[in-house]
């Protein structure tokens, strides 16, 4: 870890063990595709629990997609219909944070979607402790029927040229190419993200905003 991700992991976990609450602490780490939320949440977990003996859980909401059929639901553009199809919010309310509430059975499932088989996968069904803190990373986080459930919401801010970069070269392979790879980063991902900023403006819900352009130089903006 380098001296400026240090710095960083201590304030957020600092800030995540100050959080008064009966009941386990929903943490939310958002930005755009590419952003390195995933990274930053695992890291993050591990953080934590090397100053700490509360229970860390992680949750992606990867693992909380629709089918790849209902994904690519036809809209009035590729961004409009990633936006909207992508995720199963309802079935993530239901088995996340609805549970994790105060007044929740705080039983949860981490996984009901598996992307890579295209096909539902449901994990077992796991109880949080009382005092359990709950890394979740994700787009789309904080849209209005979202917000509310947070303890704590990062967001990372990444230039669109950055996460165009990394997201080309990460899905060349699966795609075919990394020209196509792009181009489908700018028509579909990056246009979605764009969408929700215009929509649900995440930079003025989010409580630390970290500028995420150098994964391993990450700082906090606010």
């Amino acid at each position: 870890m380098t001296e400026k991700q240090q710095i960083v992991y201590t304030a957020i976990s600092e800030k995540i063990l100050s959080i008064e609450k009966n009941a386990p602490i929903l943490v939310a780490i958002n930005g755009k595709d590419g952003s390195g939320k995933t990274m930053m949440a695992d890291i993050l977990a591990d953080f934590l629990s090397s100053k700490t003996n509360r229970e860390v859980i992680r949750i992606s909401v990867d693992d909380f997609m629709n089918s790849r059929a209902v994904r690519y639901t036809p809209a009035e553009s590729a961004g409009r219909g990633c936006y909207e199809h992508t995720f199963n919010f309802t079935g993530f309310v239901s088995n996340v944070l609805k549970p994790l509430q105060k007044d929740g059975s705080w039983e949860y499932r981490s996984k009901i979607f598996d992307h890579a088989t295209d096909s539902e996968s449901f994990s077992p069904l796991k109880k949080a402790a009382k005092d359990a803190i709950v890394i979740i990373d994700g787009v789309f986080l904080y849209r209005h029927n979202l917000v509310n459930y947070w303890d704590l919401k990062i967001l990372l801010d990444t230039d669109d040229e950055t996460v165009i970069e990394r997201g080309a070269r990460r899905d060349t392979a699966r795609l075919g190419s990394y020209e196509v790879a792009r181009q489908k980063y700018i028509d579909r991902y990056i246009a979605s993200q764009t969408i929700y900023y215009n929509e649900e403006s995440p930079q003025e819900r989010a409580d630390i905003i970290i500028d995420n352009n150098d994964v391993t130089s990450p700082f906090i903006l606010n």
